[in-house]
């Protein structure tokens, strides 16, 4: 009877209209004219999407140019940044299936190097290992760094609280346990296990082989796209840095669906279960926006390039976006254009953000500033051998205060000085513009303070 009941259950949640939405309540056409309109918004010259269903791609679109001047297509190597982390942990839930470590195991018992004992794979993946951001570690582009050199700089970072906090340092982390459990590179070891079984064949394992197959992205300068020769950094490749097409990351969306290749629906459950702050293993969780209806998702971004990656569980779809433009200042106008496509997937209206106030903010501060050091030089210049100049000096305390506030402005901002010109080069152009033209005020006032000293010992009384 109990048999008999439950069967009955099931047809009836089946017949009902709450057993889920439908894959889709919106034509693609419509989808396409929301992404040029965003396009036109954002002024990024390249960009291709697809939505994907548990058969496949539903839909795809290109539009624009590379930084080549070439027309997208669904081939062209766009940078993926931080949606490498759900690739990166969809290796390592693989590399558990056949045994090789255990999500509890300490990192240590794999990298001997690694500082604190007691940190786990697992706390690795959801970000609450208590590792700093260490941003002087990522976005370096020389020869011969690896995850496991980085790894061996981490006895010089203080560890926090074993609470989340987002820090790319973890993935690095991963790709060191990775190399150390595969006797492989990372690359290797993701293009072996991963990439291969799930059709991703223009990924390149070999970061200077996707560096060289990568076409310039753009960066903004004064509100406007400029070419940027975007380039790999081995070391974080795991983090931030691997590269590949829409067809790439399509189908590893498809792996992430119920019935997709690669992975069983419990890894899947594992890889999208929240487990701190709306953060999974490698994914986000949330809602897409404008609806309750659960999503997981994760976004991305390296000098140059954006993408995102939103799973749809109830709609069993998937939304890819790759664009070839990035700011920090406009991060999130960048991701509406994926969470966009997700809203109108559910039926509802996109959010809409313009550029992040604090950009012009910065930029007409700094200019001001700029434009005041300037003509503070050029005064203390012409009045030199005014009876008045001495009041002209600018105290060591003034001077101090402005410098010292300058150099704290970058991590005030989240990065280092040298990030700075990598994601913002017209911020880092005024900030260091105000800094030589504070340093000549400094030099100035020394010399005025100087000769006025002189002139009063000299003076008979």
């Amino acid at each position: 009877m109990v048999i008999w009941s439950r069967a009955l259950l099931s047809a009836l949640l089946l017949l009902s209209p709450a057993a889920g939405p439908p894959p889709t309540s919106t034509a693609p056409a419509a989808l396409d004219t929301y992404v040029q309109k965003q396009l036109e918004a954002t002024g990024v010259p390249g960009a291709a999407y697809a939505v994907i269903g548990a058969e496949g791609p539903q839909h795809t679109a290109v539009f624009g140019d590379d930084g080549d001047g070439e027309p997208i297509t669904a081939q062209t190597p766009f940078l993926w940044g931080s949606v490498s982390k759900p690739v990166t942990a969809t290796l390592v839930v693989l590399l558990a299936r056949d045994g090789l470590l255990d999500l509890e195991d300490p990192v240590v018992q794999h990298v001997p190097s690694f500082p604190d004992p007691s940190t786990t794979i697992r706390q690795l993946l959801d970000h609450t290992s208590g590792l700093p951001r260490g941003l002087e570690l990522t976005d370096h582009y020389g020869p011969g760094r690896s995850a496991t050199q980085i790894v061996g700089a981490l006895d010089q970072q203080s560890f926090g609280e074993r609470k989340h906090s987002y820090s790319s340092l973890n993935y690095v982390v991963l790709a060191a346990v990775a190399e150390s459990v595969t006797g492989q590179s990372f690359g290797r070891a993701l293009q072996q296990r991963l990439l291969a079984p799930a059709g991703m064949h223009s990924v390149p394992a070999d970061p200077e082989q996707a560096e060289r197959a990568l076409p310039p992205g753009h960066r903004y300068v004064l509100g406007s796209v400029r070419p940027f020769d975007s380039r790999v950094d081995a070391a974080t490749q795991a983090a931030g840095y691997l590269t590949g097409s829409l067809g790439d990351l399509a189908a590893f969306a498809s792996t992430q669906l119920p019935g997709g290749p690669v992975l069983t629906d419990s890894e899947r459950d594992l890889l999208h279960a929240e487990q701190v702050d709306d953060y999974a293993l490698g994914w986000r969780t949330t809602t897409v926006p404008g609806t309750d209806e659960p999503m997981v998702w994760h976004g991305g971004a390296a000098p140059g390039f954006q993408a995102g990656v939103l799973l749809l569980p109830q709609r069993n779809q998937a939304v890819v976006l790759l664009q070839n433009a990035y700011s920090p200042f406009r991060d999130a106008q960048l991701m509406d254009t994926s969470m966009g496509i997700a809203s109108l997937l559910a039926g509802a209206e996109p959010q809409v953000h313009g550029p992040d106030p604090l950009y012009r903010v910065l930029l007409a501060v700094l200019s001001v500033l700029a434009l005041v050091l300037g003509a503070v030089i050029v005064r203390l210049l012409l009045r030199r051998n005014h009876p008045r100049s001495r009041s002209m000096i600018w105290s060591g305390a003034a001077v101090t205060t402005l410098a010292v506030g300058l150099l704290a402005l970058p991590g005030q901002l989240g990065v280092t000085r040298s990030q700075v010109f990598l994601w913002a080069p017209d911020v880092s152009v005024l900030l260091h513009l105000c800094l030589g033209l504070l340093a000549v005020v400094a030099v100035l006032s020394i010399t005025l303070r100087w000769r006025t000293w002189r002139t009063t010992v000299r003076r008979p009384t």
